[in-house]
């Protein structure tokens, strides 16, 4: 190889190893999260909180995984993101994870906040299921612990939710549609919690 050749050889490689050092930086600004006032709120003093993210993004062997949030409306925010918030603004302690998510609902609207909630996720996560039925049922007195499956990208995720009934006792059995099911619309704060559950399955919970 002449030199006039080897110049060209070694600028083209300064350009291609620019190149990509400029697509890293690029890449490294549009994945750092803006976590603005009020897209994370605690509920009471343990770890529940109410988010207003658009989509929370899980991560698996480096591929995202976005999952739309309930009534939210602000950017998408990546779950390690929102952990490191919360560590940094007091609101868990260091390495820990929340309890669950909290959707507040107006007196006497909790039952239709309920199912507006799951009609939200039969558009989008849980469109391949049927959302009367449950995939898994726990009763506790008169609340239950609901369980749905589903998948993003071929990893599983299970959707939980813990509602509050108007009964004192409730057996799963006796449900054929999660609609039947009223909700306590005398709670002080009429509220249920929900979370999701990465690389899991119902059946093993």
């Amino acid at each position: 190889m002449n030199s006039r050749m080897l110049k060209i050889a070694c600028t083209i490689g300064i350009v291609i190893i620019m190149s990509c050092n400029y697509k890293m930086a690029i890449s490294e600004t549009t994945t750092q999260d803006v976590i603005k006032s009020g897209d994370v709120q605690k509920s009471g003093d343990v770890s529940l909180f109410i988010i207003k993210f658009s989509n929370l993004i899980f991560e698996k062997n480096g591929i995202e995984l976005k999952v739309p949030i309930f009534q939210g409306y602000s950017s998408d925010v990546h779950y390690k993101s929102f952990l490191d918030y919360c560590y940094k603004n007091n609101l868990l302690k260091e390495g820990w994870g929340e309890s669950a998510f909290v959707i507040k609902a107006d007196k006497g609207k909790l039952t239709k906040t309920f199912r507006e909630f799951l009609m939200f996720y039969k558009g989008n996560i849980l469109k391949d299921s049927d959302i009367t039925k449950p995939a898994k049922m726990i009763p506790d007195g008169g609340a239950l612990d609901i369980y749905y499956d589903f998948q993003v990208d071929g990893i599983p995720f299970v959707l939980q939710v813990n509602i509050s009934t108007d009964k004192d006792e409730i057996n799963p059995g006796s449900i054929k549609s999660i609609f039947d099911v009223n909700l306590d619309e005398n709670m002080k704060t009429p509220m249920f919690t929900y979370r999701f559950l990465k690389n899991k399955t119902s059946k093993k919970i």
